[in-house]
């Protein structure tokens, strides 16, 4: 197994959209309406938004990746 931790670039953009929006929709979605929830993660999670927050060195984002190599016996 393989631990790797690197800070999200532009290219990252859509996978960044994607994990966001998992991980606050399993996290809230039992404390908020169907609405509200489409409501925020368009707002928050959008590419746009996320390429802005991206290109502002402030704003850091990082993957963990886990890699696993199979063993055939």
């Amino acid at each position: 197994m393989k631990i790797k931790i690197r800070k999200c670039t532009l290219a990252d953009s859509l996978l960044l959209q994607e994990i966001s929006c998992e991980i606050f929709s399993q996290t809230f979605k039992h404390q908020n309406s169907v609405e509200n929830m489409s409501a925020y993660l368009e707002k928050a999670f959008n590419l746009k938004q996320l390429e802005k927050e991206l290109a502002t060195l402030s704003s850091q984002f990082f993957l963990f990746i886990l890699t696993m190599k199979s063993l055939v016996i």
